[in-house]
């Protein structure tokens, strides 16, 4: 498509600023209703009265993105109110379009209009000033309608995407379920186990947060909070150190033994892992961790697996102790934690098992998230083909 019958004008020349009428309400003034309460980035609430009752286009003040792509502009349609971090926009339907407006804000780079150093705003001086490609009405309207379609597709297409990922989730953690209550007993605490197997406390088997003792001139690895991923197969960035720096003050480890995060929401994440490669087999980090020995009694892979149940992660939230925000999992929790042990070969065929279906869900999250991806790239390329007058 041709765009030499295209125009460029300022938004300050074919849009109304309503700004005057926009009102905020501070959050205990509000009272609960059906009407939509509008800020920088969308609907922040729903309240019991509204200011406007038309199709408006909104585009954030403050508190917003305003970079290429990055959907800075929506419309509000309906009843509602908007606050004072959102600009209202009426366009002259004459020769712009509502929606064609917002395709063309959210497609463009508006950083140049954008002032402020540490609090960066879009000023309604600088909002003015923005340029806007003005094709024919009846241009508008056809680029509108095949964007409105395949944004819809896309969108669709996302969605179930998103879906897939959610049930892949939730497909690890009916394995997890069934695996640690094979008889899918109801009984909520020390359920009924298969003839075999017995039900034994952490304490008992294990050595929780244990102190090594090392020649002080030793290298060790020294790990950090932000390096502790989830899930033994990953590899850790280490901090190769030396034992005398690291052995007071530190959350020590060995070789083979579980790391678990203790403090909110690195919990919550399931952030948990075996410490494997580890400098002379000796580790040390972070505070934050419960450390877990096994002994003769349970493999460290079996036992991680049991960490990443939602039932056990649900236990840990609610025996948390501390301040909100920073709760931590006791101590003695962990120690008196009981565990349903089958014999050890049928641990190592349960971890095996579950490593395999682990990866084998992380394949297919991979290929979700890279369509995902794809998706979203190809609307950035209907808007740039839109915008260039080759759609």
């Amino acid at each position: 498509m041709k765009t030499k019958t295209w125009k460029i004008n300022k938004l300050e020349k074919i849009c109304e600023i309503l700004n005057n009428k926009r009102v905020p309400i501070s959050q205990k003034d509000r009272i609960s209703g059906i009407y939509p309460y509008y800020g920088a980035s969308g609907i922040v609430d729903y309240i019991d009265k509204y200011i406007f009752d038309e199709e408006l286009v909104l585009i954030g003040e403050d508190g917003a993105k305003w970079g290429a792509f990055e959907n800075s502009a929506f419309i509000a349609s309906g009843k509602y109110w908007v606050n004072n971090h959102a600009h209202i926009l009426k366009p002259n339907n004459e020769i712009l379009i509502n929606k064609f407006l917002v395709y063309f804000l959210n497609y463009s780079n508006l950083e140049k209009y954008i002032t402020g150093a540490t609090v960066k705003k879009l000023n309604q001086q600088k909002l003015k000033q923005i340029e806007i490609l003005l094709p024919p009405l009846k241009e508008q309207k056809r680029i509108v309608g095949i964007l409105d379609e395949s944004f819809a597709n896309i969108d669709e297409s996302i969605k179930i995407l998103e879906q897939d990922l959610l049930n892949l989730d939730e497909l690890m953690q009916s394995a997890l379920q069934k695996t640690f209550n094979p008889l899918k007993d109801t009984t909520k605490e020390n359920y009924q186990l298969p003839q075999d197997w017995e039900w034994k406390s952490l304490g008992e088997i294990c050595e929780i947060n244990p102190r090594n003792k090392v020649d002080d001139e030793i290298n060790i690895s020294f790990i950090s909070m932000d390096k502790i991923l989830d899930g033994y197969n990953n590899k850790f960035s280490y901090v190769i150190k030396k034992w005398k720096d690291v052995k007071k003050g530190f959350t020590h480890f060995k070789q083979g033994d579980i790391g678990l995060a203790k403090i909110t929401p690195c919990f919550e994440n399931k952030k948990s892992v075996i410490f494997n490669n580890l400098e002379n087999g000796i580790g040390a980090g972070t505070t934050e961790l419960h450390i877990i020995r096994v002994g003769n009694y349970i493999i460290s892979k079996f036992l991680l697996w049991f960490f990443k149940t939602e039932k056990f992660i649900k236990n840990g939230i609610l025996n948390m102790t501390g301040a909100t925000g920073h709760k931590r999992v006791p101590k003695d929790f962990i120690k008196n934690l009981q565990i349903p042990l089958p014999p050890l070969q049928e641990q190592e065929k349960i971890a095996s098992y579950l490593d395999e279906l682990s990866l084998n869900i992380k394949d297919l999250k991979q290929n979700y998230q890279t369509q995902i991806k794809n998706l979203q790239e190809l609307k950035k390329s209907l808007l740039d083909r839109a915008f260039k007058g080759r759609l």
